[in-house]
């Protein structure tokens, strides 16, 4: 059993939790071999070193070999425009760019039901999308069932979400703590139109949770990354812990502060 403890000074998304549990348990290699595992030919894992403020950290891309060079530049565009991390990327899926499959909420659990994966992965992805599908619906007022997934349907969504899912049943996670998360600020362009920033499903998923704005405009957590946050169900209160181990998740984009996820495996300092 493990605790963990989540410091999302400078937000969170789902490349850079899954880059963090990857560095904390050494499993690079599984999620390397994820999209063969899910049957997803079109997803493919990148993992390079990077350097953000000093601290050098490897972060895990899923390239989805779908997306033709006009995507990836019109992709790469809105990154530098008002987006926080490369996995507005992701945040682009959540607002439906066109050229990804629209799934529906049956076809993801499919995908993730037929992976050569543990049961106990399967059992935590599919919770952390009915949570992202529920925040979802609720915007769009429509149900479950009828909604068009397209906002975490793209196989990186997918890879980033059962990745992260496959490592959290890995470490047996049994408690969560947390600081308060920044979410950045400003507006963001969508397919919808413009949006503030936390995105409304954001928005949702992290009500209840202390939150803060920071000091740089962007968007600094995406939904997928308030989702997991979510599922986790973090406890926010001081509490007293000794750090086993700690690793760092980069997001893409460069900002003033280092733009990193803290992940670290804690127990609480015992009494005297």
């Amino acid at each position: 059993m493990t605790d963990l403890y989540i410091e999302p000074f400078s937000g969170l998304s789902g490349d850079m939790f899954l880059s963090a549990l990857c560095a904390l348990t050494d499993g690079y290699q599984i999620i390397e071999n994820l999209p063969k595992a899910l049957h997803l030919p079109d997803g493919k894992i990148v993992v390079r070193q990077v350097d953000k403020n000093g601290i050098v950290c490897k972060h895990v891309k899923v390239i989805d070999l779908n997306e033709s060079d006009h995507h990836h530049d019109h992709d790469h565009h809105h990154h530098h425009h008002d987006h926080g991390h490369h996995h507005h990327h992701d945040h682009d899926h959540e607002h439906g760019h066109h050229h990804h499959a629209h799934r529906h909420l049956a076809d993801i659990i499919k995908i993730i039901e037929n992976g050569h994966i543990s049961d106990g992965a399967k059992a935590i992805a599919k919770s952390i999308f009915e949570i992202i599908g529920a925040s979802e619906a609720k915007i769009h007022n429509m149900s479950l069932d009828t909604i068009h997934f397209h906002e975490v349907s793209g196989v990186d969504s997918i890879l980033d979400i059962v990745g992260t899912a496959v490592l959290l049943d890995q470490l047996k996670v049994e408690k969560t703590y947390c600081d308060p998360i920044c979410t950045g600020f400003g507006i963001v362009k969508t397919q919808h139109g413009l949006l503030p920033v936390p995105a409304p499903a954001t928005a949702d998923l992290l009500m209840g949770m202390p939150c803060y704005k920071g000091d740089e405009r962007g968007e600094k957590i995406t939904p997928t990354g308030a989702a997991i946050l979510r599922y986790l169900q973090p406890i926010f209160r001081p509490s007293e812990l000794v750090a086993e181990a700690i690793a760092y998740g980069p997001g893409e984009k460069d900002f003033k502060h280092p733009n990193v996820v803290r992940v670290s495996k804690v127990k609480k300092k015992a009494r005297v």
